[in-house]
């Protein structure tokens, strides 16, 4: 017989049938029924509680257990992202299977950025366990390509690779086969360069142009974008902003009216006005763009409200980040410190270590480092003696001297010589030149080179004992020679003759010595390409600590009100000292070649411009990392230097032409040139004009100058605190047009709401003097990750500058991956593919 459910319902029926019932009896019985049915309802009450609380324990352990495996797909993910923007890639093996991960067995837990990782997850309240998330990864399929036609970042340059994260988590104490969770996502990290876009902001980007302009590239920031401008501000590119877009001027709220900004329309067959298109209005408004009638007028071409992107911080830019790592050429800034009198200048300011990161024949090798002695780094002191191929360069783009001829006596008596005679003199006489310069501990300013030697010594008390001594010289001229026939043949005679040799070297200059060509034994006549010429040293310390303090060369900034110390790199000297320069070996006294000390050299390419340095073998062979990277810093035992009132700073000059391969018949894939300093610099006049190559300068601040910033007789950049440039004795330099083609990451100000402006995109260059309309013409990308860390002057000071016509735009080479400069600064993001829960293990 079955058990029935009890209820109190028959009982009650049958008692009030009872002819035995009474009314207290009746009662009585109630009572004691209602008590029975209330004892049932607890019982019930009882069950559906307990079923009721295991319920929400199972709830919150299943949420728990899939918090904790997202939590550790996350945390592996972000690992995955920091390889990356470390320019790393994952390497390693993945586990034998999930159940590898909780075992003690090391062996099969996989390997390197693979293995398995533990995360563990403390509970969430007293009475509940804690839990484990067994992470690991698998994949890795890579492939170069172009981000899809509208998803975030369209069409640009990216390298791609696909990945398997899988998470598993536990409850504390539970065995492997009672997973809570069991989580899979497919990832692909995209790495996509910076200087694809026309401008790149970490934070607020404002672009608010006076004249027209037109970026023909795309703009992103990761924080709002303000758009406006005076006439009209047209964007030929994908717009994409972490936030919101805006029509108007975030420090003083000036709006702007329809028509001031247009953007491509998602066809690329229009312009669309993006007031009108943003706000379904013409009226002028300070709130934000509609993110729907966004990508209704402009589809993907557009897009707001974008996710987070892992973007660098500044510290690759010091001693101990990625360009420092990773450079082919590392200068260490040590100035000693000015005073009363020029005795500073005896001391070296600078370190080198060269890497050599390629060998001989353009192969990665395993890297070398090669640090130069103090002799060697005088030497790149002073002005350099051009090998004679490149001296005879007549090409006005290419010509980097012109060798010196005699005129007056000096011709008369060299015209008198022997063409032995000749010869003798010249090598003897340059040997000599050459020895002297590199005795002198202090730098001879380049425009000594054209003084007659008698005359040098008495320019500076540093110098009192150049070229005082001739006996060297008098020995090597009166020397015999056996020339094509015996007896033996002395040159110059003991006597009047050699003593006229000497007078006459004296009064020469030291370029009059170098311009001297060798002479045909037999016709007595010039053998075409022997002239050489000197060119100014490759390094130049400029700047004083304080104004009564003495130097030749100065260098004040306006904008940040002090005195600076830079020391100017010449672009163009560095590669010709690098082949032709020589120095004092330790050892020995003895004139030694500087061949190759700061980086290995590239064949002669016959396919490139005639005369360029990269056609006579002068350019960089490096290929590590896309090509040469140079990266310059202060020491860090300097003071003040890593503050945001810094002294100190970096000038480059004579870089029209760079160092690194462009493209030609022989070199598919050019080099071109990195420059990163974690302090301002200063580049002047134009830059990589000639044999355009890939190139790229990062810094903590941008300051171009223009191509008058330059003594030309010394070919040093000289600034007095007024607004323009200046010669040795004051007189102001009015700038000249200049063009400036390089990608450039720097720091920027930020605006401040109904406060300071910091110039927008418009004045990202920290322009210095009074261009007054004058073209500063730019081809680029303008990248900024950060406010400048060594400066803190604002924009918008009076008597800092006066704007140049601002002929800019987005450089459509850098479209090509191969024309990107060589470590190109590139941002991560990771865009999920797939997120798979599975319920089985």
């Amino acid at each position: 017989m079955k058990n029935k459910p009890f209820s109190i319902i028959p009982f009650l029926i049958k008692l009030q049938k009872s002819q035995k019932s009474s009314d207290g009896g009746y009662v009585l019985v109630i009572a004691i029924g209602t008590i029975l049915a209330l004892s049932g309802l607890l019982v019930v009450y009882g069950q559906s509680n307990r079923v009721q609380k295991t319920a929400i324990d199972s709830n919150i352990d299943s949420s728990s257990g899939f918090y904790a495996a997202e939590a550790g797909l996350n945390l592996r993910a972000q690992n995955v992202r920091d390889l990356f923007l470390n320019r790393n890639t994952p390497v390693g093996n993945p586990p034998q299977s999930a159940k590898a991960c909780l075992g003690t067995d090391s062996s099969i837990q996989g390997t390197g950025d693979y293995q398995c990782q533990i995360f563990q997850f403390a509970q969430s309240s007293e009475n509940r366990s804690g839990y484990i998330a067994s992470t690991y990864l698998t994949g890795g399929t890579q492939t170069l390509g172009v981000v899809p036609r509208g998803d975030r970042f369209e069409n640009l340059n990216m390298i791609e690779n696909s990945y398997s994260l899988y998470s598993l988590s536990f409850k504390e104490g539970a065995d492997d086969s009672q997973a809570s969770a069991i989580l899979q996502m497919d990832i692909k990290a995209r790495q996509i360069p910076m200087f694809q876009f026309a401008a790149f902001y970490r934070g607020d980007l404002e672009i608010l142009p006076g004249p027209n302009m037109t970026l023909s590239g795309p703009v992103h920031t990761d924080g709002s974008l303000y758009l406006g401008a005076n006439a009209t501000l047209s964007i030929d590119g994908q717009v994409t902003a972490r936030e919101r877009l805006f029509n108007f001027r975030l420090n003083n709220n000036a709006t702007y009216p329809d028509g001031r900004v247009r953007i491509r329309n998602a066809n690329d067959t229009d312009w669309v006005n993006l007031l009108q298109a943003g706000t379904g209005a013409t009226t002028p408004t300070t709130n934000a763009m509609d993110p729907v009638r966004l990508a209704t007028a402009y589809g993907t071409r557009v897009q707001v409200g974008t996710d987070p992107i892992s973007i660098p911080t500044p510290d690759i830019l010091d001693g101990t980040g990625e360009y420092f790592n990773q450079a082919d050429i590392r200068v260490n800034f040590n100035p000693p410190a000015t005073g009363a009198n020029l005795n500073y200048l005896n001391t070296n300011s600078f370190e080198i270590t060269a890497i050599d990161r390629t060998d001989s024949s353009g192969n990665l090798t395993t890297p070398t480092e090669r640090i130069l002695n103090a002799r060697q780094i005088r030497s790149l002191r002073q002005p350099v003696m051009v090998g004679a191929g490149l001296a005879s360069v007549t090409n006005a783009d290419y010509r980097v001297c012109t060798p010196a001829t005699l005129s007056g006596d000096l011709a008369t008596w060299w015209n008198g010589l022997t063409a032995l005679q000749k010869n003798t003199f010249r090598t003897q006489a340059q040997a000599y030149l050459q020895e002297q310069i590199q005795s002198m501990e202090a730098p001879l300013r380049f425009s000594y080179m054209s003084l007659p030697i008698e005359d040098i010594e008495d320019q500076e008390t540093l110098f009192s004992d150049f070229a005082d001594d001739t006996t060297s010289l008098e020995t090597g001229l009166t020397a015999a020679i056996l020339p094509l026939t015996v007896p033996p043949v002395i040159p110059f005679a003991v006597g009047t003759e050699v003593d006229d040799a000497i007078d006459n070297f004296l009064e020469m200059t030291p370029q009059q010595i170098a311009g001297l060509p060798e002479f045909d034994l037999v016709s007595n006549t010039v053998i075409a390409n022997t002239a050489r010429c000197y060119v100014a040293a490759p390094f130049t310390d400029i700047g004083r600590d304080a104004d009564s303090h003495q130097s030749w060369f100065r260098f004040f900034n306006n904008r940040e009100g002090r005195h600076l110390r830079l020391l100017q790199m010449n672009l163009q000297s560095m590669a010709i000292w690098n082949r032709d320069g020589v120095f004092l070996d330790e050892t020995g006294d003895v004139i030694t070649s500087t061949d190759q000390l700061l980086y290995l050299r590239a064949p002669q390419d016959n396919d490139a411009p005639a005369g360029s340095l990269q056609r006579l073998g002068y350019a960089a062979i490096d290929i590590s990392d896309g090509g040469m990277v140079i990266h310059a810093m202060v020491d860090t035992d300097i003071a003040n230097a890593y503050t945001n009132t810094s002294r100190f700073g970096f000038a480059v000059v004579r870089a029209q032409q760079l160092i690194g391969l462009a493209r030609s018949g022989n070199v598919a894939d050019p080099t071109g040139l990195t420059i990163a300093t974690d302090q301002g610099i200063y580049p002047q006049g134009d830059y990589n004009t000639i044999n355009y190559q890939p190139a790229g300068i990062l810094s903590d601040s941008f300051n171009p100058l223009s191509n008058a910033c330059i003594i030309n007789s010394e070919v040093v950049i000289n600034r007095l605190n007024n607004h323009d440039c200046n010669q040795l004795d004051g007189t102001q330099i009015p700038p000249t047009a200049t063009t400036f083609n390089a990608g450039v990451l720097g720091g920027t100000d930020v605006t401040v709401p109904n406060g300071n402006y910091n110039g927008g995109l418009e004045n990202y260059p920290r322009f210095q003097e009074r261009w007054g309309g004058l073209p500063w013409t730019y081809r680029g990308s303008f990248v900024s990750i950060s406010t400048p860390l060594r400066v803190s002057g604002r924009w918008g000071q009076g008597n800092v500058y006066s704007a140049p016509t601002r002929n800019w735009d987005y450089d459509q080479n850098f479209n090509d991956p191969r024309n990107l400069p060589p470590l190109t600064p590139q941002f991560v993001y990771i865009k999920q593919e797939s997120f798979i829960r599975s319920f089985d293990q």
